[in-house]
């Protein structure tokens, strides 16, 4: 399967696409379609990456992705045992054929809106609002078809469009559409941050793994992800120390080591530039006792 560009698997002529991922692994390469995709998460937790945006998913969220928009989800393996049942995720999504509405249904007056609406829309979005309206609306699907199933996915846009429920997740309004040969490299880059990022990594060796020079590299990531690659890794190590201060009941130094924090006073400075407080008082917002 090609990581770039990815083929949402549907007939040339249909308006809206309708698809359920229950699987032990979300598709976790870097990949771009012309479709935007609105997805709900209903089982799995893990991270999103969308341009210069690092966060993490779970279940109750909804996404909304622009087109050709290079983007990842990864979901966590949350089980050490055998028991697959464990690391499953679950999700449901609606793929809106933007080629449809700006060519086959350019003349009609009543798509004006959608069709500047999808245009607008550049980067990642969180649905704040009329989850459980949106959410029931998109269950719906997997047992309809044809017409009310065009009603339906219609319906749903047109809550989010009419809405002010939708917060932007990058910084960066104009993101950068990746080659397949830039897609690939990408992907191998941050597969890479994501699994070692518990470790100390150096430039030299995510250079490497890019198959480029130090300079190169340095100049391409930037590009691609408006931040340099201590920062990139910073964050990732970052959402994973929020992870385990929500989740476990380790100290903020075994926190900072999971994390791939060897400095306690490194990590706690870029905790609070990262999320503008420290790790004490992160903890002490979700009611957890402090170390």
């Amino acid at each position: 399967m090609k990581v770039l560009p990815f083929k949402i698997p549907k007939p040339e002529n249909e308006l809206v696409r309708h698809q359920v991922d229950d699987v032990t692994k979300f598709y976790d390469k870097f990949h771009q379609h012309p479709e935007v995709q609105l997805t709900a998460l209903f089982q799995g937790v893990g991270n999103l990456i969308v341009g210069d945006y690092i966060g993490r998913f779970k279940p109750g969220e909804l996404y909304l992705l622009s087109p050709n928009i290079p983007h990842v989800f990864r979901n966590d393996k949350m089980n050490s045992s055998d028991d697959p049942e464990g690391d499953r995720v679950y999700s449901q999504s609606i793929f809106y054929d933007v080629k449809i509405f700006a060519t086959k249904l350019s003349n009609i007056a009543e798509f004006d809106r959608a069709r500047d609406f999808f245009e607008n829309l550049n980067g990642c979005y969180r649905v704040l609002d009329k989850q459980d309206f949106i959410t029931s609306r998109i269950l719906k699907l997997r047992d309809i078809r044809g017409l009310e199933r065009v009603i339906i996915s219609l319906e749903v846009l047109l809550y989010i469009m009419s809405e002010p429920v939708l917060e932007r997740l990058n910084k960066t309004a104009l993101l950068i559409h990746y080659s397949k040969k830039e897609g690939k490299r990408m992907d191998k880059v941050v597969r890479f941050l994501m699994d070692e990022s518990h470790r100390k990594i150096t430039l030299s060796e995510v250079a490497e793994v890019a198959s480029m020079n130090k300079e190169a590299f340095c100049r391409f990531f930037r590009e691609r992800t408006r931040k340099t690659f201590t920062e990139f890794l910073n964050e990732i190590r970052i959402k994973k120390a929020c992870e385990l201060l929500g989740n476990s009941d380790l100290t903020i130094h075994q926190v900072a080591v999971e994390s791939g924090f060897s400095n306690l006073s490194y990590f706690n400075r870029v905790f609070r530039k990262v999320n503008g407080t420290t790790p004490k008082e992160y903890r002490s917002t979700l009611s957890m006792p402090t170390y």
